[in-house]
């Protein structure tokens, strides 16, 4: 099987667009469920949290100008927690997130001239920075990004602290840890000061809702709460009753997805437009809320105000003027595809971290088997002519070293022609699917990485096993691909260029979803691919209901398919891909694909044959295999496996007319799945497929 690492370079560059669709998903967090099972069950915790109160009090009884404002930047480092998945943005996407977050602490985001007037005038200005890191806790430079591939990624929450962690021994940085998804279900999380340690303290989030959260997520770390109060919970009547502690917010139910600037839950206009609330139009703070988070910066009560101190400005590299000096980055790329013909090109992109980049850096790529086989460009582009598998390695040198990276394989170049001769079957009975002893029979996954295609043997609508794909717990628009071996149909005819399978699949809810199957068809190695099926939505689900558990199809709830493929009659080298898109609903199952299984069934292939058939089909301990022969004739009959394995072999002399030969031998002894007796005159060979359940 071959992983193919093309979507490494999707990750790259849609993760820059992954925010543009972000503002469509509801904002949630949970903050106060984590911060409220903290104070129930820690003394010294609600003690500190009342503290902070008294003090946050005290604070706004003093005169406006002898109040401690002024700006606080606080030293930030992002750890990305991937799987190779769309959650490893790119630098460039995470500095644009927080300096967007920066814009909306300071009441400067393009938007703000869209509060309404009510709020106008209150609209407050936090005077909070968030500045990435430039010295890491060893005393090394840094980009105040790190990235750290594991599985903890899906379904996150406090394990991932313990994968990185910049706070081991002090408060020296605000610590964002990215992940694909929180196991709440949650856009993230933090705890309000005083309610955690310095090392647990910090700001998970989904690497989705990344620009749309982290104000917000920041908004908990300084001690704000939900414009409701201090609940998970919006638009629950008895939210009227809570209060988030500030006097310009107005009292409300909270909003959840939406945005109804008229609305009045609670006897006065909502503030729906404030990041604190999960509304999809936030713009803004109050005065009130920004008074609240400079309260919370200046206390030593959960240790706020060491952040943005002197002393760990200069030690973070956070310090006005602070000038990084030359460092070695961590070297790592991405290309934007990894599949195709003889002939085919592959732009690379370089993926460094770890350091900003400076005038002294010199790349140095090389292309075994490419054209040209070196580069020093930072994104070159490379021709493969020749027919192989490639590695690539990239090394990047500074005044302070050097780093390489190599991705083994990188690179599959394919000779046109020479696939599986015309039929071909899988039911995925082998048991190293999507693998084969034979390179022949192998399938490739495309993935962005993270949880893909697999054989199992839970269920199957003919044999014992087949693929399936769990979109449940993979991130809502993520693609993975499952490619099938190249295919010769040069000799396939119009008429039998088809292809059949069988697949399975659930909703779990009755919420909006758009689960996908497409299948796609390439005839030039993968470089350029056609549209030839889709399903999505209810017309997927073959279960007849919503299944919230683990959905395992019965007999009855497996669909048959038919695609033409006659677009791809006559050609040397074909390639089918089924392609599944995740809403989060439930497993998508595949079996019994069968790809021109007309092709070579015509009754002309041995002179003197007038009919071929198996029946019943698939077969039990009463079929018969039936020929109809002009004139006596002796034969060799072969039965092999889908790998093209011999199991049996026979001879027979059979008469001129009907004749009829029992398969109840095969029907005993053979293992579900998919199988060809191969018929063999002096006179010619024909090849008949039979399905044993």
């Amino acid at each position: 099987m071959k992983i193919i690492s093309s979507l490494k370079l999707f990750t790259v560059f849609t993760a820059v667009t992954v925010f543009s669709a972000q503002a469509q998903e509801k904002l949630t967090c949970t903050t106060h469920s984590h911060t409220n099972e903290v104070l129930a069950n820690d003394a010294e915790a609600r003690a500190l949290q009342e503290q902070l109160e008294r003090e946050y009090q005290e604070y706004m009884q003093l005169p406006e100008f002898d109040r401690a404002g002024g700006l606080k930047v606080i030293p930030t480092v992002v750890h990305v927690i991937h799987n190779n998945g769309a959650e490893n943005l790119s630098k460039q996407t995470i500095i644009n997130a927080i300096e967007a977050a920066n814009e909306e602490l300071r009441g400067q985001n393009g938007n703000i001239s869209g509060v309404v007037s009510a709020f106008q005038g209150i609209i407050g200005d936090t005077q909070c920075e968030l500045r990435l890191a430039k010295i890491d806790n060893e005393g090394n430079c840094t980009d105040g990004i790190t990235r750290t591939q594991s599985e903890l990624t899906e379904g996150a929450g406090e394990n991932v602290k313990s994968l990185i962690n910049w706070n081991t021994g002090s408060r020296r940085y605000l610590q964002v840890w990215l992940v694909q998804s929180v196991g709440s279900g949650a856009g993230g999380y933090t705890f309000l000061p005083g309610t955690n340690g310095a090392q647990s303290n910090g700001i998970i989030i989904r690497a989705a809702q990344f620009q749309g959260s982290l104000a917000h997520e920041f908004g908990h770390w300084l001690n704000l709460n939900h414009t409701w109060g201090p609940t998970n919970e919006p638009e629950q009547s008895s939210n009227c009753n809570f209060d988030d502690n500030v006097s310009d917010t107005p009292n409300t139910i909270g909003t959840s997805g939406s945005c109804n600037t008229s609305q009045q839950s609670c006897g006065s206009l909502d503030n729906v437009q404030n990041h604190m609330d999960y509304s999809s139009c936030a713009r803004m703070f109050t005065a009130g809320q920004a008074s609240r988070m400079q309260s919370a910066a200046n206390s030593s009560v959960g240790g706020r105000n060491y952040y943005w101190g002197t002393e760990n400005r200069n030690n973070t590299g956070t310090n006005d003027g602070y000038t990084a000096p030359s460092c070695v980055p961590v070297v790592d790329f991405a290309l934007d595809k990894s599949l195709g013909c003889e002939g085919y090109q592959v732009t690379f992109d370089d993926n460094l971290w770890g350091a900003d980049e400076d005038p002294s850096w010199v790349w140095n790529w090389s292309f075994p088997g490419g054209t040209p086989s070196s580069s020093n460009d930072p994104n070159p582009s490379v021709t493969y002519n020749t027919a192989g598998v490639y590695d690539v390695t990239l090394t990047v040198t500074t005044d302070a070293g050097s780093n390489s990276h190599t991705i083994q394989d990188a690179i599959t170049v394919t000779e046109v022609g020479g696939g599986i001769d015309g039929l071909f079957e899988e039911g995925m009975e082998d048991a190293s699917f999507p693998d084969n002893a034979d390179p022949m029979f192998e399938w490739s996954i495309e993935t962005p990485g993270g949880l893909t295609w697999q054989r199992t043997t839970a269920a199957s609508a003919t044999g014992s096993a087949s693929a399936r794909i769990n979109l449940r717990s993979i991130t809502s628009g993520n693609v993975n691909s499952l490619i099938s071996p190249p295919i010769d149909m040069s000799e396939v005819q119009t008429s039998d260029a088809v292809m059949t399978f069988k697949y399975a699949h659930a909703n779990r809810n009755s919420t909006d979803h758009d689960e996908q199957l497409r299948i796609y068809v390439s005839r030039n190695c993968g470089e350029t691919w056609t549209l030839r099926f889709t399903e999505d939505g209810d017309g997927l689900n073959t279960a007849g209901s919503n299944v919230s558990s683990t959905f395992v199809p019965n007999a009855n709830q497996w669909r048959d398919e038919d695609v033409s493929l006659a677009t791809m009659a006559g050609e040397e080298h074909v390639l089918i891909k089924f392609q599944a898109t995740s809403d989060q609903q439930s497993y998508l199952y595949l079996d019994d694909i069968n790809i021109n299984p007309n092709h070579g069934v015509g009754i002309n292939e041995i002179d003197g044959l007038l009919t071929a058939s198996i029946y019943p089909n698939p077969i039990n301990g009463s079929s018969q295999l039936e020929l109809k022969l002009q004139e006596a004739d002796q034969f060799t009959f072969n039965l092999v496996d889908v790998t093209g394995k011999m199991i049996a072999s026979f001879g027979r002399s059979l008469n001129a007319g009907l004749n009829r030969i029992s398969l109840s031998d095969f029907d005993s002894n053979l293992n579900a799945g998919f199988y060809f007796i191969q018929m063999n005159t002096q006179h010619g060979q024909k090849t008949l497929r039979f399905v044993k359940n």
